[in-house]
């Protein structure tokens, strides 16, 4: 039988020979070389849809908001002469040189400005940019500096949303479980595609599917036996219950919220000042951890990041969110409109957005405002009665805009007073006392913060926030969201399945916004059991889930999966207690997640980076931390035997969590036996050649 989608029989090709370093370094410079020969496009090329949207959403609003005053025909000298407007011209550059060198950003002089490498050539000038954009403006150029012309606006204006299409009373029953829900839905489109889905995964594969999902980490052997040889009909059900119950549950999970809604910065937030009578503060991280562990409804969830509130026991470290952001709202509210709604606003803050005929410019600026009268007052974020925010669009005078919620109206609100310079002197005599005695600040008479909440979930138009996360978590779980890109779920940019994301976000309403009973749902799905193998002619295209898409491991499930994989499975032995057995997986985590820092967050187009690569071929961590043998170690374990086969069955097992095949034991039966005078060595490198390989890198 056929685990996996890639197979172990290539051994001899991946075992790592005596070679000394420099020619190690010399195969991996190769290796580069070929990679970028591979990705490089010539320049006459047309970029592809996904890298012009790139641009689009992230790099063009950032050269428009923060570059433009002083390096476009805005100006009224082009400073150092460089424009900003054009590829063309960031290839021309300006007094120093090219402004990018495409594909290579090391060398491109934009990058090291907006890094702020260099103070005389910073950019902007007072202003370091966060470091999400940098990474953004890197993967650009190494994109090869996709720049198109502004795009016209090309929507239809009578064109209707989609989820104005799909009517209430045509959906399946408020009744039907999650599970049922998502496999009529998939199996209709197959049925009416002509295509026939693949099989059931076998329990070796699902049981570690599932456990990198839910908990984080792969099984035990002892686990994945005892689940595969139980005759018990509800097994999955009892299985999945029991890892959300976990406290690996928790700590998985809660790294992934962080992802969601901080990119996993949340440690670096500062803490809380927590409140009166002594509360301790607590940063953002322990906000999520504590939100996770108490299933906290995720509409609650958004409510204390909105209004930033740490006065509570459980919104204590909430602020961190906005905190965080607020120094650059045109920042702030693109991930609050992207995080909490999925759709990224950022085109309509230089026009009117080009695919949404009711997002213009209005309404981006709409939505700032909500964020336009909050500020930081020491360890608190304050917020005033009054203010207001204005912007020059593209034709026309500058005007002022109200809080305007997506596709909506300006919203109501009380007038707001300006205060004369006397009142302004007061003010700022009271934010200085709170200031140094370290005390947050009255809320205002009208919160625009707590508007926003209540537009966001008002009935007709929470479907933003429901689906958002919905479609968030079906990405996770099944490999592409059924809205792609995630942060596109505007009305013109239909699902793959429009009635099944109708049928999730009002079943997530319906029940508290409970993300747990969500995550229960698919992981208990038919569709979700599917295998990742296809056996059929050309594989059908990924929007219809007629099999399971590979997934690369993030960072966290990686790290803690290869201290897992070279853990001696006598750890493990069942006369352990319960506490002493989570105990030692809690450790195991803690280690591995140190480790997680050393790998790259998968996107899109993942593939192995070459730091990845030489951390594997040449980091003396791999060797330490994982194939030394040692006590506790996997590769001791291995050697205290002295029967072949049980070594090949025993090493597979605790890596791949199935059983060897047979040309495996062969293969590697074979390799120990030529290497009896180095039998420590060889096992190690049987091993390396087992985490290193495509199967153990992917959730298949």
């Amino acid at each position: 039988m056929k685990y996996a989608p890639a197979r172990t029989v290539t051994f001899l090709a991946r075992v790592r020979r005596k070679i000394d370093m420099k020619s190690k370094h010399t195969i991996f410079l190769i290796c580069a070389t070929l990679l970028q020969m591979g990705i490089c496009r010539s320049q006459g090329a047309q970029p592809p849809q996904a890298d012009v949207d790139f641009f689009e959403q992230k790099i063009r609003p950032v050269l428009v908001e923060k570059c433009h005053k002083c390096h476009s025909a805005q100006a009224p000298k082009l400073k150092g002469g460089l424009s900003v407007e054009s590829r063309e011209a960031l290839l021309k550059g300006g007094e120093t040189g090219p402004a990018i060198v495409p594909l290579k950003p090391g060398q491109s002089l934009l990058i090291k400005a907006i890094g702020h490498g260099d103070e005389e050539t910073a950019m902007p000038p007072k202003e370091k940019l966060p470091a999400n954009v940098l990474a953004d403006f890197e993967k650009w150029v190494q994109l090869g500096a996709p720049f198109p012309a502004a795009r016209p606006n090309v929507a239809k204006e009578t064109s209707p949303a989609w989820w104005e299409k799909v009517a209430e009373k045509d959906l399946l029953p408020q009744d039907r479980s999650i599970a049922q829900a998502v496999d009529h839905y998939l199996n209709d489109r197959l049925a009416k595609a002509k295509v026939k889905p693949a099989g059931a995964v076998a329990d070796v594969a699902w049981i570690r599917r599932a456990m990198l999902d839910l908990a984080g980490r792969i099984p035990t052997v002892d686990e994945v036996k005892a689940y595969v040889v139980s005759r018990d009909p509800k097994k999955k059900e009892k299985l999945v219950d029991a890892l959300i119950a976990s406290p690996g549950f928790v700590r998985h999970q809660s790294t992934e919220m962080a992802w969601l809604l901080m990119d996993g910065s949340g440690k670096g937030t500062a803490k809380s000042s927590g409140k009166k009578g002594g509360q301790a503060g607590a940063n953002f991280d322990e906000y999520v951890t504590r939100t996770v562990a108490t299933n906290r409804r995720w509409d609650q969830v958004f409510k204390d990041i909105i209004l930033a509130d740490d006065a509570t026991d459980e919104a204590n470290g909430a602020s961190g969110f906005l905190r965080d952001k607020i120094k650059d709202q045109d920042r702030l509210v693109t991930d609050v409109s992207s995080r909490f709604f999925g759709v990224n606003i950022s085109c309509a803050q230089c026009h009117d957005h080009p695919l949404v005929p009711t997002w213009k410019q209005d309404h981006y600026y709409g939505m700032k405002s909500f964020f336009s009268r909050t500020f930081e007052n020491g360890d608190f974020l304050g917020e005033r009665d009054y203010g207001t925010i204005s912007f020059k669009p593209n034709k026309g005078e500058s005007r002022q805009v109200r809080p305007m919620f997506l596709g909506g109206a300006p919203i109501t609100e009380p007038k707001a007073i300006e205060p004369n310079e006397e009142q302004k002197k007061a003010e700022k005599k009271l934010l200085d006392e709170a200031k140094t005695k370290k005390e947050p600040l009255a809320p205002p008479a009208f919160s625009r913060r707590a508007k926003l909440i209540e537009e966001g979930l008002k009935a007709g138009q929470e479907g933003f926030f429901s689906r958002s996360i919905a479609n968030q978590l079906w990405n996770r779980f099944f490999g592409r969201g059924l809205v792609m890109p995630l942060d596109q779920m505007h009305g013109q940019n239909s699902p793959s399945h429009p009635e099944l994301l109708e049928w999730l976000a009002r079943d997530l309403t319906k029940n508290n916004y409970d993300l747990r009973r969500l995550i229960r749902g698919l992981a208990l799905s038919d569709a979700y059991a599917r295998s990742s193998r296809w056996e059929h002619s050309a594989r059908p295209e990924p929007a219809l889930f007629a099999a399971a898409i590979p997934r690369a491991l993030t960072p966290a499930q990686f790290g803690v999966s290869l201290h897992f994989a070279a853990a001696d499975p006598e750890m493990f032995k069942p006369t352990l207690t319960a506490e002493e057995r989570l105990k030692t997986i809690e450790r195991l985590e803690k280690t591995g997640q140190g480790m997680s820092s050393l790998f790259e967050r998968p996107g899109d187009d993942f593939h192995v980076g070459v730091d990845e690569a030489l951390l594997f071929s040449n980091g003396d961590r791999i060797q330490r931390e994982l194939l030394a043998d040692g006590g506790g170690r996997l590769i001791k374990h291995l050697a205290a035997s002295k029967d072949r086969h049980a070594q090949v069955e025993a090493v597979v097992w605790n890596i791949l969590s199935r059983p060897a095949e047979p040309a495996e034991i062969k293969l590697f039966g074979d390799y120990l036996e030529k290497r009896q005078d180095r039998a420590v060595e060889a096992l190690q490198q049987i091993a390396w050649s087992l985490i290193s390989c495509a199967e153990f890198r992917f959730n298949h």
